[in-house]
């Protein structure tokens, strides 16, 4: 009887004939494809481990180079260097390969030397230019001038060089083997006359210009020259050179140096373009001879006019009206100011004023008189007071302070202690005034001090200010602002002040 294990074991092993691959040929092939990888590791590591390194040492750097050739000869052909016949091989001995010496290649680089008109080539091995051009047979010169690349070479300087950061050897020993390609170009003689004096120079210049600024000539604006500086140089040519003269100019507030071939000033301005107004100036003067490094100044000078004006203040003419009541006024004329009037010249040199003239001066408008009418014309009224009623012809505003004997300021001892302007005694009714404003005797009343007459003065006692007198024993103190009455009868009109000061004024 088959049992399910059976069946699975009878399927699993193919039939001969059925094209299925029997599992010990698959092994097979896999150890056999093993035992060929371990050969050829084994192979490869006796291939790395029988070579061995060697330097090569190509114009003084060194590159290294596995190998398991013996031979040096051997080894260059590995390498595939193209050597010639010019270049040097120094070889060590198998020992000294087997120890680290390198090979040394010596490559002769091409040259080639374009002079007179000629071409020279050559392969070298000389690191300095005058010793490559003495294998070559080239003579040079002391003005002669070597380029490569555009760029001048001295005879001393080595052999351009390739860069050599970073190549291989055959990428350097490529570069080594492009070609130097250097010009030689022969100096000719040539002279410069300049001032009635002639020096030779030694120049490799193609044009004149060239030439003279290799030998430090300068050209400056306004220099007359022959040839032209583009001019082809040929041996032995004389360049001329006529010397313009530097000279300062300051004009117009810029200064600046110029060169110029006039004999005077003012040629020298003419041509450079400076116009001259009729007033203006030079210094020096125009017919001053133009001499090297000579300061020339334009002065700007004209003149302006103009009219100036100043006001003549009005007089104020005061002029009595007897129609009008004392101590009013009104104006009659409010008046006006006259003009003076001046012209002025004023001189001016490069925008500064230098001075002024008043060439005429004249009355333009008189001025009008201000005319004032003051009352003349008394007018007596009458006042109640508690003395009964009073009749007056005046009124005014007065500062009124008050004063005794002992404050007067005279000592007790004093023969004038005590005693009035009019010689009265000092006491109460007693009224110092200015008699500029208030004849003396003149009776008055005073509101809070009553009757007085005015029979002092005082050298602090000035304009509309009264002093009112007090016994020695009871002083009362003032300093206000009242109302005087002037009593009547009044007195003639030549005594009496009809403009009155206004000092001192009081305080709103």
């Amino acid at each position: 009887m088959d049992t399910e294990d059976s069946r699975s074991l009878k399927g699993a092993i193919p039939k001969a004939g059925t094209g299925r691959t029997a599992p010990f040929r698959v092994w097979g092939r896999a150890m056999s494809t093993a035992l060929l990888l371990v050969a050829l590791g084994v192979l490869a590591h006796f291939y790395r481990a029988t070579q061995h390194t060697v330097f090569i040492e190509l114009d003084g750097l060194r590159w290294a180079h596995r190998t398991h050739q013996r031979e040096a000869s051997a080894i260059l052909r590995e390498m595939g260097l193209d050597v010639r016949p010019e270049d040097v091989i120094l070889v060590p001995s198998a020992e000294g390969l087997a120890a680290g010496e390198a090979i040394h290649l010596e490559v002769a680089r091409p040259v080639i030397i374009s002079h007179d008109g000629m071409v020279t080539r050559l392969w070298t091995h000389q690191k300095r230019l005058e010793d490559v051009l003495a294998e070559a047979q080239v003579t040079i010169l002391a003005h002669d001038q070597l380029r490569w690349e555009r760029k001048a070479l001295r005879p001393d300087d080595l052999l351009p060089q390739p860069p050599s950061e970073g190549a291989s050897w055959r990428e350097r020993l490529n570069a080594l083997r492009q070609p130097v390609e250097i010009a030689l170009y022969r100096a000719v003689p040539f002279f410069v006359s300049e001032g009635g004096f002639s020096t030779r120079h030694d120049t490799t210049a193609q044009t004149v210009g060239e030439a003279l600024y290799e030998q430090g000539i300068l050209i400056y604006a306004g220099d007359r020259f022959y040839p032209a500086l583009d001019a082809r140089l040929s041996p032995e040519m004389t360049v001329y050179i006529e010397r313009a003269k530097p000279a300062i100019l300051e004009v117009d507030g810029t200064r600046r140096l110029v060169r110029s071939h006039a004999q005077t000033v003012g040629e020298f301005l003419e041509e450079q373009g400076v116009r001259l107004e009729a007033q203006d100036k030079t210094i020096p003067e125009r017919d001053a001879p133009l001499e090297a490094g000579l300061h020339v100044q334009v002065v700007r000078v004209y003149e302006e006019y103009y009219v100036e004006e100043t006001p003549i203040p009005f007089q104020v003419r005061w002029e009595p009206d007897p129609s009008l009541e004392i101590d009013l006024r009104e104006v009659a004329e409010w008046g006006r100011e006259g003009a003076l009037r001046k012209q002025v010249r004023v001189h001016y040199e490069n925008g500064q004023e230098v001075h002024r003239t008043e060439e005429a001066e004249w009355v333009a408008r008189e001025p009008i008189d201000r005319v004032i009418r003051y009352g003349t014309k008394i007018v007596l009224r009458e006042l109640e007071t508690p003395q009964g009623t009073l009749t007056y012809w005046r009124k005014i505003r007065a500062l009124a302070t008050s004063y005794n004997a002992p404050t007067a300021g005279k000592a007790f001892d004093h023969p004038q202690y005590g005693i009035t302007r009019v010689g009265w005694r000092a006491r109460r009714g007693i009224i110092a005034v200015d008699p500029k404003v208030i004849p003396l005797y003149t009776s008055l009343y005073v509101p809070g001090y009553g009757l007085g007459v005015a029979a002092d003065t005082g050298s602090a006692i000035k304009g509309r200010h009264i002093d009112l007198c007090y016994n020695d024993d009871d002083l009362v103190l003032w300093y206000r602002w009242v109302d005087v009455y002037l009593l009547a009868p009044a007195p003639p009109p030549s005594q009496i002040n009809f403009l009155l000061p206004n000092t001192p004024k009081e305080k709103e």
